[in-house]
């Protein structure tokens, strides 16, 4: 188990959930009460225990268990890490509070979306009304020494938190995909993205003062100049899309026009680049799944109009 320090107080590994390396970073803050920033699925539940056990952690000397945002990938294993770590209370955004309290219609969602991939994921298992706890948009986590500070960044999903620690914000999928071979960040944009609010959380987080941010998917990336790309590249794509829906192109149509247009997404989209989550015979085609967000959102905000 490689163990990334950052810092005095921050360590973070790659989960390697289902053999897939490169994937999901969990992050582990070291301070008079322990915090577990993001779980992954239930699949990773082995190696996330096995990653405290190198940092000589028990599980009971967890104080809290913090998920950015309950998709599967990120807190799947929500559930059953909170029954192992019997001392700690889980921090969700409040649309996200009956669906760890029970995550029938989270389940039954996923498989929807997701198909095999959930299988894959791990089915997530409820955690104790009495365990867990909702939190408000501004609020502060005492852990000792320092605070963590919740700044909900709705847009990638409506639950969506980015929790603030000093200068290092834990940011989720609120600015995408990053790699740091690819030097840039690409959009994840789910069914029931909401474009307007994600620039909005993009420029919430704009205005912290913050000096790392802590991605997902994948690892921690210097703050200086990344928003400014991050936002370019969020208003680059749907632009993009919103062509491709002029001319009735087709989503695989939509696709070649991003392939062709913007930099380093040829690489990302090689079969076995980590941000296309291979699962063996699985595969997650991220950008499609991205572009097909883009429309959804388009055609509901149309019909808003």
């Amino acid at each position: 188990m490689e163990l990334h320090q950052q810092g005095d107080s921050i360590f973070w590994f790659d989960l390697e959930a289902n053999g897939l390396k490169e994937f999901i970073s969990i992050y582990v803050v070291i301070d008079e009460k322990i915090s577990i920033i993001e779980t992954g699925p239930a699949s990773g539940h082995a190696r996330l225990l096995d990653a405290l056990s190198t940092l000589n952690i028990s599980p009971n000397d967890v104080s809290y268990i913090i998920p950015t945002h309950i998709h599967l990938d990120h807190f799947g294993g929500g559930g059953h890490l909170m029954n192992v770590c019997k001392n700690a209370e889980a921090l969700v955004h409040p649309r996200a509070l009956p669906h760890v309290i029970n995550p029938e219609v989270l389940w039954s969602g996923s498989q929807k979306v997701l198909g095999k991939i959930a299988d894959l994921y791990g089915k997530p298992t409820p955690i104790d009304s009495e365990r867990v706890f909702s939190v408000s948009n501004g609020d502060e986590i005492d852990l000792g020494a320092t605070k963590l500070k919740a700044i909900f960044t709705p847009g990638h999903a409506s639950h969506h938190i980015t929790w603030v620690r000093g200068k290092t914000a834990f940011v989720g999928d609120s600015l995408g995909l990053w790699y740091k071979n690819l030097k840039r960040a690409f959009p994840v944009t789910p069914p029931r993205y909401d474009h307007d609010l994600a620039l909005e959380s993009i420029a919430i987080t704009k205005e912290l003062d913050l000096e790392w941010l802590n991605y997902t998917h994948f690892g921690p990336r210097e703050c200086k100049g990344a928003l400014v790309q991050v936002e370019e590249e969020f208003n680059a794509w749907m632009d993009i899309v919103r062509k491709g829906v002029t001319n009735n192109s087709s989503p695989e149509e939509i696709l070649e026009v991003l392939l062709n247009e913007r930099d380093a997404l040829v690489e990302s989209q090689r079969s076995d680049h980590p941000i296309q989550f291979n699962f063996g015979s699985e595969r997650v085609a991220t950008h499609i799944v991205s572009v097909h967000g883009m429309l959804d959102w388009l055609r509901r905000f149309n019909d808003k109009s």
